[in-house]
């Protein structure tokens, strides 16, 4: 069967792809500023999750004030009677004033492991930012790779309404062989339509996450998205590198603690004694001085030590896992940015082919030579326009997840811009 030349084509694809919703799938704003990522961690740090690790953080610069503090002075009294052998009697009583002393090097290092432990309250707080930030951030590019899809898929599914009702109306003017065409369109649109109800669901669920995790009614606004890039990540100052430095000077302050452990203990006093005789008062003034034995205490700190050694080992691990961590997330950020680059790249590539086809279509089909339906190769055109869209915004989706994921190393004075 000979395809009439299609003066009016069934739908445009040439109007289909030039101006194909691919264009929303570019790379947009490039560098954050500055007020963009205030405002994007002023939603994060006003979240309730955050508020405890705060609230630690005050409770650990309180125990600081405690730290170090030389025990209270005790005070005894004591009063007696003796009966002498020829029927005497003399009393007594007796004051005695003690001030224990700490062991040697005691407070110096309950003190270190107090500010030891304002770092690490710190350095969790920051942890806990940064691991906040990155997971909006990465439902914020879901969100928004989820609203470009729609977009895209509800542009393709105009275009297919409108080739409908074009088949439609050759039908109802009595053209014959449209109708298997016509199927073919009702049955591409229903598939469409599954698919941008799935894109609607994966939106609202990705949203409704995003306000539970920064804790927002569901008529406030969301952020817009906003990630560091890879010039802004310092390994030496990111939040997870503070913790592991944090928790290798608190074994530092504890091994300080367990050598003072096996240092014994000591006091001194003031005794002041006095007895009625029948002679008069006899007064005493003395001074006394109290010393533990340690024997078994330094067996214990020898233990101690040992464990202290183990944590600092343990904690200089973290810190080389943190480290390669990040040099792994910068690598991400790269290919994924590369990959976007490239798949924007390519699918302006393919576009244009797709249109050069379309138009060698329309010349075959005006000049009588034999080929399929139009409107079948229209919607193979159309579908191959569209993957390649849908790769465009996939490639890019996935480099804004990669940056997102820099939130947990980027400095972690950042999460302290609206606290000062």
């Amino acid at each position: 069967m000979r395809l009439h030349s299609p003066v009016i084509p069934i739908v445009s694809l040439a109007a289909v792809l030039l101006t194909s919703p691919g264009s929303m799938a570019q790379e947009g704003g490039g560098q954050p500023d500055r007020a963009s990522s205030r405002e994007f961690l002023r939603f994060v740090i006003d979240s309730p999750a955050l508020s405890g690790a705060a609230r630690r953080i005050n409770a650990a610069e309180r125990r600081v004030d405690a730290a170090g503090l030389l025990p209270n002075p005790e005070i005894e009294g004591m009063i007696s009677q003796m009966d002498g052998a020829m029927g005497e009697r003399n009393r007594m009583w007796e004051v005695n004033v003690r001030q224990p002393l700490p062991k040697r090097g005691e407070r110096a290092a309950q003190r270190d492991r107090a500010r030891a432990g304002v770092a690490m309250a710190a350095a969790d707080y920051a942890l806990m930012a940064g691991e906040m930030a990155a997971d909006t951030a990465m439902a914020l590019a879901e969100i928004e790779g989820g609203l470009a899809r729609i977009q895209l898929l509800e542009a393709q599914l105009a275009r297919l309404d409108a080739l409908l009702r074009s088949l439609e109306v050759r039908l109802a003017a009595g053209t014959q062989g449209r109708l298997a065409e016509r199927l073919t369109v009702q049955s591409q649109i229903a598939a469409m339509q599954l698919m941008l109800e799935g894109e609607r669901r994966m939106v609202g669920d990705a949203q409704a996450e995003a306000r539970a995790r920064l804790g927002l009614a569901p008529d406030v606004a969301l952020p817009e998205f906003c990630a560091p890039v890879a010039t802004e990540v310092s390994a030496h100052d990111a939040a997870a590198i503070r913790l592991a430095t944090a928790r290798a000077d608190e074994a530092d302050a504890m091994g300080k603690m367990a050598r003072a452990t096996a240092n014994p203990m000591t006091a001194v006093g003031l005794r002041f004694e006095r007895g009625r005789t029948a002679m008069g008062n006899e007064d005493t003034v003395g001074i006394a001085f109290m010393s533990e034995l340690p024997f078994r205490s330094r067996r214990a700190s020898r233990a101690e030590l040992r464990a202290t050694a183990a944590e600092r080992a343990a904690a200089q691990a973290d810190a080389s896992v943190a480290t390669y961590r990040i040099a792994a997330a910068l690598t991400r950020v790269e290919r994924a940015e590369r990959l976007a680059d490239i798949a924007r790249r390519l699918s302006g590539e393919t576009l244009d082919r797709l249109n050069a086809e379309y138009d060698a279509m329309i010349r075959s089909a005006s000049a009588g030579s034999p080929m399929e339906s139009t409107v079948l190769l229209t919607i193979e055109l159309l579908e191959k326009a569209t993957e390649a869209d849908l790769r465009v915004i996939e490639a890019r989706q996935a480099a804004r997840a990669a940056r997102a994921e820099l939130w947990r190393y980027v400095p972690a004075e950042w999460f302290t811009w609206t606290k000062s």
